[in-house]
């Protein structure tokens, strides 16, 4: 048995009965250049793909919880395991486009998983129509929960799965600890991390010192806080979500316009952009900056806590600057302020720290409290999250990837997340968000392509 850490039951807490804290990642396939050639047989292809599973952690093992979360859950070896329950194929609804596609991934994305099997579960579509240039495409929809893996993880995932190696051989039943050493393991869990949380949060004193100096010492007036906004609301209902492409080394190509700007800079600034057109069509641009949380990947490269499965991520928030309509002022503000939130030990990145070290009771009740609250709201408006993808085409049992989308899950009061993957010379805007907050989603999507023009005729006129 494997035991959870603090920063994977987070995702397992933080969950409710309207908002769920699964991921859906989408792989999708053109259909044949030959016309002729018959359509593809969806229950092979989840025959392929089940083989190809069997190496991953995820595979067989369920969640244990103890009573009263007395200490974090177990991975357990699900003894009832059926593999058929965990694949479904259908063809996609007439007439087999995006609009189609969107809305039977959205079904999917706003179901809740069963909890008691392992967390995970695959939907193939066929007879997609919209994967590229020819008809008779499908689509993989695999839902992982997010308390078993994180994008870096997804994303290593989905190069195995694509990757022309054999199946690999399932990985052998994990030995199941008696109650008695369950039980012992919570009261040394408990009072190990009690010691942790206390020395981390003596680390911590200077840190938490200047901070309340700093707000104490400022002006109300003059005091930085998160705007209202209307990303910062209830996201129950169904979720929604729409993607746009933009070619990588066209987004690349517009780091020059600030030295030492990054990728990540740049997709914050023409998501900024964005913001900044769309809530200005609706009269809802705030005078004040909005804030995004970033997630940052904290595996380690030279080994150390580099699985394929967990958690192992950090975050910062940082203004993106929507109230600057200028491009280049935009994205030099944002770099100045995502080279602050990396190196600043405070905010965000404090607040993961020392929620990693507390015991799981406390864990549950802190999650419970923020959802409650909706505290997160008071942090920041959105998320931007920007994983790295396979920089080469990739093929899944002879088929050709066309393209990798991602829908992440919300927080409570934290309505919109903006993921960006990227994939053989593209990057994909997801913007993932509900009904009832993000009604026209499809125009906020020509606002991300209009901000992206924008920085373009900046470097133009630059170069010019």
């Amino acid at each position: 048995m494997e035991q959870l850490t603090a920063l994977d039951s987070q995702f397992l807490y933080t969950q409710t009965d309207d908002n769920f804290t699964h991921i859906t990642v989408l792989l999708n396939f053109d259909g044949p250049a030959d016309e002729t050639e018959s359509e593809v047989d969806g229950a092979v292809l989840c025959v392929y793909l089940q083989q190809k599973l069997q190496h991953h952690p995820i595979y067989r093992r369920r969640l244990m919880r103890l009573p009263a979360e007395l200490d974090y859950p177990y991975w357990v070896d699900d003894k009832d395991f059926n593999h058929e329950e965990h694949f479904a194929v259908y063809g996609l609804n007439d007439p087999g486009g995006w609009r189609q596609l969107r809305e039977a991934v959205s079904a999917i994305h706003s179901q809740p998983m069963d909890m008691t099997r392992p967390l995970w579960d695959v939907t193939l579509f066929t007879g997609v129509h919209c994967n590229g240039a020819h008809r008779n495409g499908f689509t993989i929809a695999m839902r992982l929960h997010h308390v078993a893996i994180d994008g870096i993880g997804i994303t290593k995932l989905m190069a195995y799965l694509t990757s022309p190696e054999s199946p690999a051989e399932a990985l052998p039943t994990a030995a199941v600890l008696p109650w008695k050493t369950v039980a012992f393991n919570a009261a040394s869990n408990r009072l190990r991390n009690s010691l942790k949380f206390s020395r981390s949060l003596y680390k911590s004193r200077s840190v938490i010192s200047d901070a309340t100096k700093h707000y104490l010492q400022t002006k109300p007036s003059e005091r930085k806080s998160v705007p209202v906004c209307r990303f910062n609301t209830s996201v129950k209902g169904e979720k929604i979500f729409d993607v746009t492409r933009v070619n990588f080394s066209e987004l690349n190509a517009l780091r020059a316009l600030h030295r030492g700007a990054t990728v990540n800079d740049v997709v914050l600034a023409i998501c900024a952009g964005a913001l900044r057109r769309y809530l200005a069509h609706h009269a809802e641009l705030p005078s004040q900056s909005l804030v995004a949380w970033v997630p940052v990947n904290a595996r380690s490269t030279a080994g150390g806590n580099n699985t394929d499965s967990g958690n192992s991520i950090s975050a910062f928030t940082a203004p993106i600057y929507t109230d600057i309509a200028d491009p280049a002022a935009r994205l030099a503000k944002i770099h100045a302020a995502t080279q602050r939130g990396k190196a600043d030990k405070a905010g965000a990145g404090l607040v993961l720290d020392l929620t990693k070290c507390l015991p799981a009771t406390e864990q549950y009740l802190f999650s419970r409290a923020l959802n409650a609250s909706s505290a997160a709201a008071s942090a920041c408006n959105l998320f931007v999250s920007n994983v790295p993808g396979p920089a080469q085409p990739i093929k899944f049992a002879g088929h050709q990837l066309e393209s990798m989308f991602g829908l992440p899950p919300l927080g409570e009061g934290m309505g919109l997340f903006i993921a960006t993957p990227s994939y053989n010379g593209s990057l994909y805007f997801n913007v993932i968000s509900t009904e009832n907050i993000l009604p026209d989603i499809e125009y906020f999507m020509t606002c991300i392509q209009a901000s992206f023009a924008d920085y373009q005729e900046k470097l133009a006129s630059r170069q010019s």
